[in-house]
């Protein structure tokens, strides 16, 4: 490519010839075409590298890396944004899916707006085979939100801005990548950090899919302990952080989330990593009660995503 695109769409890869075709058709397919495409294949052993360059010689937008050796998400994740050439960065998880309009409207925002850092959009959840199932995203409206006000309500709650296919931001803002500390919540920590600097665009209307299977990296995490783990190490980190303002019902949602998390990594971690993690920062006495949170927390996110999917 002769000219610096505006826009590197980044595609870390590990095994994903089954899912290749479909991310970069989303691509391809947006209305706002100055972008490149940056793929990392981080040595997979399936037929991700013959299948991408085959891809990469119908386009020449497409541009095809393969690390010499296995270096992680985290740092694949950075590998990608060290050979993007675009002002402005969107990542795309290989198994997710950009949706009609992504490109464009953040572009938009982030040219519009130069006090914003981070654009999110909604983000449908998808199944193996593609059905819409959920939507999730930071707001119903669309809105700039104060940086330090959204790490709070994320610190305190959940990911609420999304994964790395839900965002666009500045390369230029990046002054350090992924943290490979943290393998559960390294895409939130990231955000972070962009946004004690800016401000968060949030825009209400889905923007891209995010596919949910067995091989989820989420999964994993689970059983490595990670999820309770690295939301300790971040809530440690940033809690004590001047700008954290905290109101009492915060503290209570954190505390009932995070008994909530050892619930669901009981099987993976000790009786006594549990007690002790329910003591300090969660709701010990709750924590029988938590099947029956669990089975209306599904019953209502059931309920609430019916009618807008």
């Amino acid at each position: 490519m002769a000219s610096t695109p505006k826009v590197s769409v980044c595609i870390p890869i590990f095994n994903g010839a089954g899912y290749i075709r479909g991310a970069l058709d989303s691509v391809f397919q947006q209305k706002y075409q100055d972008f490149e495409v940056v793929i990392v294949d981080n040595c997979s052993t399936d037929q991700t590298e013959a299948l991408v360059a085959e891809l990469s010689s119908q386009s020449e937008k497409i541009c095809f890396f393969r690390n010499e050796q296995n270096i992680g998400l985290a740092g694949n994740l950075d590998k990608c944004l060290e050979y993007a050439r675009g002002d402005y960065i969107k990542y795309l998880c290989v198994d997710d899916l950009l949706l009609p309009g992504c490109l464009e409207q953040m572009v938009v925002e982030l040219d519009t707006h130069p006090e914003v850092s981070l654009v999110c959009g909604g983000r449908l959840g998808i199944n193996e085979s593609g059905r819409a199932f959920s939507l999730q995203r930071y707001s119903s409206r669309k809105e700039i939100i104060p940086g330090h006000e959204a790490i709070t309500r994320c610190l305190y709650g959940r990911n609420y801005i999304g994964e790395p296919s839900a965002v666009m931001f500045r390369k230029s803002d990046v002054l350090e990548g992924f943290r490979d500390d943290l393998p559960q919540v390294m895409d939130m920590e990231l955000w972070f950090r962009l946004l004690e600097t800016g401000k968060l665009m949030s825009i209400e209307s889905p923007l891209c899919s995010v596919r949910f299977h067995d091989a989820q990296m989420t999964r994993k995490n689970i059983k490595a302990g990670s999820l309770v783990d690295d939301n300790i190490r971040v809530f440690l980190e940033y809690s004590v952080k001047s700008y954290i303002d905290v109101s009492p019902w915060l503290v209570i949602r954190h505390k009932l989330l995070m008994t909530y998390r050892v619930w669901i990594s009981r099987r993976y971690i000790t009786h006594e990593k549990s007690s002790l993690v329910l003591k300090m920062f969660g709701i010990p006495y709750l924590y029988p009660f938590m099947p029956v949170i669990s089975l209306i927390l599904v019953i209502y996110r059931k309920i609430a995503v019916r009618d807008r999917v």
